[in-house]
C-alpha cells in the first residue's frame, strides 16, 4: 500500500512539475473513471455549479483544471512548486460542501476556504504524510480569495499587512491569486493587480523590520503571562500594522488590558520603580 502511495505522489508530482498543462492528467484519469479512486475530493467537484456571472468557464471541476493549468505557467516563480501546484489543485473543494443554490436559481458557495480545509487535509493525506506541505496547503486555501480582493478595491496598507501575516508563504499566495483569477473565462488578468500585491508585499516586509512589541516588553511593563497574553500580544502586532510605534502601541495594549478589568489580582502586576506607562 505504502509503495503505491508513492507511486501516485511521484506520477502526479510528474504531471504538476512538468507538464504544460497538469489538466490533460487529471481529465485521463476522469476519462477512465479513476479520478475518484486517486483523487475522490477532486472528482467530488465534477458537476458542481458555479455562478456564472464569476465563473462562466462551467462547474468546480471545469475551473480547477483551469486553475491549474494557469498555475503551471507560474511554478517557475513559486516558492515551493510542489506545494504551490498542490493548493491550486486543492483551493476550491470546499465548494463541493459549501455551493447552495437558492430558489432564484443564484449559486452561491459563502465559506468554501473554510469548509474546505478537512477536504484539503483528506485529499493530501492519501498522498503524503508530509506535514507541512500539507499545512502550506491549507494556509493557501484559507488565504487564497483575499489576495485579489484587496487588490481590486486598493485596500489599505493595513488590510493587506494583516494578510501577509497570516500567510505562510506570501509570494506562493499572490501566484495562487493570480492562478485563480485567471482561470475563468471572461477579462485577461489585471496585471497591475499582482504588481499592486508585491508592492504591498514590499510594505509588509518593511514593515516587520521595525521593532514591535514583544512578550518581553509586556512583562517589563508589568503583565504577567495567562489565559489572555496571545491576545495582547495579537493586539500590539495589530497597532504595528496600523503603523502605530512600539512605544505607543505597548501603551495602547496597556491600557486596553486595563481597561478590560485585567488589573484584578494576579492578572496585573506594577513592575518594580513604577508603571512603565506612566513615565
Amino acid at each position: 500500500m505504502r509503495v503505491a502511495v508513492e507511486r501516485v505522489l511521484e506520477e502526479l508530482s510528474k504531471a504538476l512539475l512538468k507538464a504544460p498543462k497538469p489538466s490533460v492528467f487529471f481529465r485521463a484519469l476522469a476519462a477512465m473513471d479513476h479520478l475518484k479512486e486517486y483523487f475522490p475530493e477532486v472528482a467530488a467537484c465534477v458537476g458542481v455549479p458555479q455562478n456564472p456571472v464569476y465563473h462562466p468557464e462551467g462547474d468546480v471541476f471545469e475551473h480547477t483544471m483551469r486553475v491549474v493549468d494557469c498555475a503551471a505557467g507560474l511554478r517557475d516563480r513559486a516558492r515551493w512548486p510542489l506545494g504551490f501546484m498542490l493548493s491550486a489543485l486543492t483551493h476550491d473543494l470546499g465548494k463541493v460542501v459549501a455551493t447552495t443554490v437558492q430558489p432564484d436559481g443564484k449559486i452561491n458557495s459563502y465559506g468554501h476556504e473554510v469548509q474546505g480545509l478537512p477536504l484539503c487535509e483528506r485529499q493530501l493525506r492519501r498522498l503524503t504524510g508530509q506535514t507541512k506541505l500539507i499545512e502550506y496547503a491549507k494556509n493557501m486555501m484559507w488565504l487564497h480569495m483575499r489576495p485579489n480582493m484587496l487588490a481590486r478595491c486598493r485596500s489599505k496598507k493595513k488590510k493587506t499587512r494583516q494578510l501577509f501575516d497570516l500567510s505562510l508563504c506570501p509570494e506562493d499566495l499572490i501566484l495562487l491569486s493570480r492562478a485563480d483569477a485567471s482561470g475563468k473565462d471572461g477579462e485577461a488578468y489585471d496585471e497591475a493587480n499582482e504588481a499592486f500585491l508585491f508592492q504591498r508585499l514590499e510594505d509588509y516586509r518593511q514593515v516587520m523590520t521595525r521593532p514591535m512589541v514583544t512578550g518581553a516588553d509586556l512583562i517589563a511593563a508589568g503583565l504577567k503571562p495567562g489565559p489572555d497574553f496571545s491576545q495582547y500580544l495579537a493586539r500590539a502586532r495589530q497597532l504595528h500594522f496600523s503603523g502605530m510605534d512600539r512605544e505607543h502601541a505597548l501603551k495602547q495594549v496597556l491600557a486596553e488590558a486595563r481597561g478590560a478589568g485585567k488589573e484584578r489580582r494576579g492578572d496585573f502586576r506594577a513592575p518594580e520603580g513604577g508603571d512603565r506607562e506612566q513615565e
